[in-house]
């Protein structure tokens, strides 16, 4: 039986008080019910609603699943996006709110698309207890990121920072299932056109990540998808075999499309999600 791709909400919402304005977010489970949180770092476009799915299924798993809206996206679309470092410090203030309120609770950070890139160029400096990448976007994939979008939109970039630009994909390139594209293409807080300031950002945070960030002091999860149109899957498995960490697993989902939240192996990704963490409640991190 097909998985349902549920995206109406279960989930609880929050808000951060924070020096570029409110954090909003979604939480799934409670903590104290919990042995770990996962905290959920969305990819280029989304927020923190579109974790619904496997957030439900995380907590299901006996997980506390927390999301928030990194700058420029979902609920703070509005607040203004000056470079990638805001991403990071997202990232990190988040991170350190639930470790000041859970001292007790270990912390994975799994970051979706985009959010991969986030959390591997954040996650060495927080020493999360792991870190989980899910079809990583640490390059486009060359087919429809092609070289005349590329130039285009760092010339914007550069002329004007603020005008959008058109990303070359949509639904139809992020997932296969139906009623997730319907939800994405009528979801008032996803964005398929960006500042061209932000994908600016985004450049510069992939090379960021690429110089600085080559080691985990935790273990990694990366798991990808085989008809994968959006990201270079090519480029994440050179990442993941030369990253250093105290233990890695790539798991590969042939027939899955890009977002595996949004897919129909989205069970598969939960539980093997779980697994890991499970696995590595007591794993030694190393100090940084």
């Amino acid at each position: 039986m097909k998985p349902e791709i549920n995206l109406t909400p279960t989930c609880s919402f929050f808000e951060l008080n924070h020096t570029d304005g409110p954090i909003t977010g979604r939480t799934w489970g409670t903590a104290s019910d919990s042995p770990a949180i996962v905290l959920l770092v969305h990819g280029l476009g989304a927020h923190s609603g579109w974790f619904e799915a496997i957030g439900r299924r995380l907590k299901v798993r006996g997980l506390y699943a927390v999301a928030y809206d990194q700058v420029g996206f979902g609920k703070r679309a509005s607040q203004e996006f000056q470079g990638y470092e805001q991403w990071l410090n997202d990232l990190e203030f988040v991170y350190n709110h639930l470790k000041n309120q859970h001292k007790d609770k270990p912390i994975f950070i799994m970051g979706n698309s985009m959010g991969g890139v986030v959390a591997m160029a954040g996650g060495p400096r927080l020493n999360p207890q792991g870190l989980i990448l899910v079809a990583p976007g640490f390059d486009g994939y060359p087919e429809t990121f092609k070289l005349g979008f590329r130039l285009n939109a760092m010339a914007k970039a550069l002329l004007s920072p603020n005008s959008l630009v058109d990303l070359p994909y949509g639904s139809d390139l992020v997932t296969r299932d139906e009623s997730a594209r319907a939800f994405m293409d009528a979801d008032p807080d996803g964005r398929f056109a960006l500042p061209a300031k932000m994908l600016l950002g985004l450049l510069k945070l992939t090379i960021y990540t690429g110089k600085n960030a080559k080691s985990s002091p935790g273990p990694v999860l990366m798991l990808t998808a085989g008809i994968d149109r959006i990201v270079n899957n090519e480029v994440s498995t050179k990442v993941f075999d030369s990253l250093i960490a105290p233990a890695k697993k790539r798991r590969h989902f042939k027939e899955a499309w890009h977002d595996l939240l949004f897919d129909p192996v989205i069970e598969e990704v939960a539980d093997e999600v779980a697994s890991f963490v499970n696995a590595n409640l007591t794993q030694s991190v190393i100090s940084k």
